[in-house]
């Protein structure tokens, strides 16, 4: 049996959420009418009418139709919970990023560097191009003794620090192709579309460009070679 590493959910995270969720969910569902009639006295809420309705209803049926659908809230936060949390798998020879059911194999022999950046796991290839990235609640520290415990190049900090140029509208160093993903990714970040900006994140890195987000400023550099 090889050696490996898990990193993802501690057992208390995974206890809060199965047990939590739901159990928020059902009281809140319990309560429903009275939160409502405190909701609709709040100035511009959002959702008005629809909480003005369930304070209209006149049952005692109403808690217990709460509880069920804050029951199955809760179950449905808890299973997307685990979904959107980062697992990662790590042995001598590879580690392995599972994240919303999709997988990523990467071999040690493909990785230059491993580092964090802010909240995100951040894994270079052998040309300094991004083999990875993802977002995940596990602390530094642990991540650092993983990987350094199986011997991957784990660096303190993005050893291409000093590589990146902020990006403006038609940076002169870079290609026009890259400047028009980067005017668009730009947008989707002052809009908060995460998902557009990550796929655009994935479209420029196949044009050869690496990018590091800063309060929703771009800096760029291009793969060399």
């Amino acid at each position: 049996m090889q050696n490996e590493t898990i990193l993802g959910l501690s057992k208390l995270d995974k206890a809060i959420i199965i047990i939590g969720g739901p159990l928020l969910g059902a009281i809140i569902g319990w309560f429903i009418q009275i939160i409502s009639s405190w909701l609709i006295k709040v100035p511009f809420v959002p959702f008005g009418p629809f909480f003005e309705w369930i304070v209209s209803w006149n049952s005692s049926w109403v808690s217990i139709i709460g509880v069920i659908a804050g029951l199955i809230a809760g179950i449905l936060f808890a299973l997307y919970a685990f979904s959107e949390s980062l697992k990662m798998t790590i042995t001598d020879q590879e580690v392995t990023m599972k994240r919303y059911d999709k997988e990523v194999r990467l071999q040690k022999r493909e990785i230059s560097a491993i580092y964090m950046d802010r909240k995100d796991i951040v894994v270079l290839g052998q040309k300094g191009e991004e083999l990875y990235r993802a977002q995940t609640d596990v602390k530094q520290p642990k991540i650092e003794a993983a990987f350094l415990g199986h011997r991957f190049p784990w660096k303190p900090q993005d050893p291409y620090q000093s590589d990146y140029q902020r990006w403006v509208a038609e940076h002169p160093d870079f290609p026009a192709s890259v400047n028009s993903l980067l005017a668009a990714r730009e947008k989707a970040l002052k809009e908060d579309d995460e998902k557009e900006a990550a796929i655009l994140r994935k479209d420029l890195a196949d044009k050869g460009a690496v990018i590091r987000d800063e309060d929703k400023r771009q800096y760029v550099r291009m793969i060399r070679g």
